[in-house]
């Protein structure tokens, strides 16, 4: 470089020959490739002013002619190496004799001093000589950043001064292939300073973020350059959620009782403020980061829910939902029905249809299974619901079934017990039978949920364990079986008795009448008298009765037997009797008897 004005006056040299001297420093540096200034002032004596001169630079320590590196009368004297690149900065005339040599070349380096001649002998060598050093290219353009915004037009700067007013260097831009630019150009000088200035013109996105945008400026033999690396501003984007867990992105599945770590990240310039937050409660936040942890030292089943991420800076917004489930074994497994139900006993009444839901908590969803004296019913895979239906109830779809819930992390189960309903049925095992002094019927019946029994008498109603008069009862009920006893003690005079047991409960209710003959021979015997079995009335509110008599009616086929019998049913039917002879005429009594004796 060409040393600055105040380094020079210090390093004045005179040559003095009477008037003759000048000022040059005594070295100069310049750069591989520019231009090299060499400032020179001469003074003469003044009666020399009119007189015609020329100035001569030799590049050596004396002149010879092979040296001539300027000549401001005959440029063919000039060495080959140096024309058309040599040039005075100045005006000879007034005393400015700077030597500028444009593109140096490391062989330009040597001794350079100025010569002047004005014919006649008068001509002088302006000692001593100036050193030219010339080092590598090092210069460099400058670049000026500027704020860039996605989407936002910008410019940006490139500047590159130099002294040297010589061959002009070039300014260029390399920017990304698919950004098209434009750029202008400009030259300003300050003093010996020139600036070189190209203005860049472009729109960032944000795939430029990170890239490089150079500047570069070329001389004939070298160049340099100045490297930016682009910062684009933008809003934030690319929000994602990562765990060490299970996660896709948007879940996060951790078991109950561990640890769980949730990073939020986002890309974003300037980095952005993150928050995480859980039913619109900020749990924490960071501030010019992107990256954020949310952390859970020990899961609960409260925890699981949807997690937000925001993130934010001063271009924009981004959030995403991230649900953390919490796995866990099955727990509160419940069984429900729609025929009413609790968590352990199922009443539906037979002939009826029954669904039994068995349902659970977990995660995963666990595998559930139905069972019944321990074979499988049916069974569903990663559900938490199972239905079990019955179509059509029968008694033998009564009894305890099991539904079992299993994942990964456990098992859950729970019994139901079943019970099926139905009217009361009069058993075979019913009947009367007379002992010695006495008369004792049974009426034994099965029905559930267990009826309730009572002897119906012409004067009394009697139930459980309880006398009235010569009738004494006796009532013994287990499981689906109800079973009473009525017995009536023989005296010296008294009539039949026609009693009905009933036998009833919330599905209907089953009746036997029984004729109790305490007049017959003295003998001990088994007989049956009458049965007459009512047929279950669905409901409790109306009763359909229907009655049938049997009295050996493969024997006794006569009308007269049958209006008896009918009378006598239709009697119980209305209201208690005293005798199972009123309203008989004697015909029908004689006729009554008879078929007393042929069932004996």
């Amino acid at each position: 470089m060409i040393g600055r004005s105040c380094f020079l006056l210090s390093l004045l040299q005179a040559v003095v020959s009477g008037q003759w001297s000048a000022d040059t420093p005594p070295d100069v540096t310049a750069q591989n490739g520019l231009c090299a200034r060499i400032p020179c002032h001469y003074r003469y004596p003044s009666n020399l002013n009119n007189k015609p001169w020329t100035g001569i630079w030799y590049n050596s320590e004396k002149n010879k002619e092979d040296s001539v590196a300027f000549h401001s009368g005959n440029s063919s004297l000039e060495s080959t190496t140096f024309q058309h690149r040599t040039r005075l900065s100045g005006i000879l005339r007034d005393n400015d004799c700077s030597l500028v040599i444009d593109n140096i070349t490391l062989q330009d380096a040597g001794p350079y001093f100025f010569r002047v001649d004005f014919g006649g002998g008068n001509r002088f060598n302006y000692h001593p000589v100036t050193r030219l050093s010339v080092t590598d290219f090092t210069d460099k353009p400058t670049i000026f950043p500027a704020e860039m915004v996605a989407g936002q037009p910008v410019t940006v700067t490139c500047i590159f001064n130099t002294t040297c007013d010589g061959t002009a260097p070039t300014l260029t831009w390399v920017t990304p292939a698919d950004e098209p630019t434009s750029a202008s150009h400009s030259v300003t000088q300050r003093g010996d300073t020139l600036t070189y200035t190209s203005v860049l013109s472009l729109t960032p996105v944000l795939k430029h973020h990170g890239q490089n945008l150079t500047c570069r400026v070329r001389y004939p033999t070298v160049s340099s350059e100045q490297i930016l690396t682009m910062t684009v501003q933008y809003a934030p984007q690319n929000l994602s959620t990562t765990s060490p867990d299970k996660v896709n992105n948007s879940w996060v599945s951790v078991k109950e009782g561990n640890s769980a770590a949730i990073l939020c990240s986002v890309q974003s310039f300037p980095a952005s403020n993150l928050t995480w937050r859980y039913l619109s409660v900020a749990l924490n936040t960071t501030r010019s980061s992107n990256e954020l942890w949310m952390e859970f030292p020990q899961l609960t089943q409260q925890d699981a829910g949807v997690y937000q991420c925001v993130a934010e800076n001063e271009h924009g917004t981004a959030e995403r939902n991230v649900t953390l489930t919490v796995e866990y074994a099955p727990r509160n497994l419940s069984i429900t029905s729609h025929n009413g139900a609790n968590s352990s006993r199922v009443n539906v009444k037979e002939g009826n249809s029954a669904a039994i839901l068995c349902s659970v908590q977990s995660f995963p969803a666990s595998n559930l299974t139905w069972r019944h004296l321990g074979v499988t019913l049916n069974t569903t895979r990663s559900s938490n619901e199972l239905w079990m239906e019955f179509p059509q109830l029968t008694r033998q779809d009564a009894g305890v079934y099991q539904c079992v819930a299993e994942n990964e992390h456990g098992t859950a189960e729970r019994d139901v017990t079943l019970t099926v309903e139905y009217a009361p049925e009069i058993s075979q095992e019913s009947g009367c039978s007379r002992i010695l002094e006495s008369v004792t019927c049974v009426c034994a019946a099965r029905c559930n949920p267990p009826g309730e029994l009572t002897w119906r008498l012409p004067l009394a109603h009697l139930s459980g364990n309880q006398s009235h008069g010569r009738f004494h009862t006796w009532q013994v009920a287990g499981g689906h079986l109800v079973n009473g006893t009525l017995t009536l003690r023989r005296g010296e005079e008294g009539e039949d008795v026609t009693a009905l047991c009933l036998v009833r409960n919330r599905h209907g209710e089953a009746m036997l009448t029984v004729l109790m003959e305490v007049n017959g021979r003295d003998r001990t015997g088994k007989y049956v008298v009458a049965v007459i079995v009512l047929t279950v009335v669905l409901g409790v509110v109306t009763v359909s009765v229907i009655t049938t008599a049997i009295f050996w009616a493969a024997r006794c086929r006569n009308k007269r037997e049958s209006s008896v019998m009918q009378r006598m049913e239709q009697k119980v039917e209305d209201g208690p009797v005293e005798s199972p002879y009123q309203e008989l005429n004697v015909g029908d009594r004689d006729l009554y008897s008879e078929l007393q004796l042929r069932s004996k």
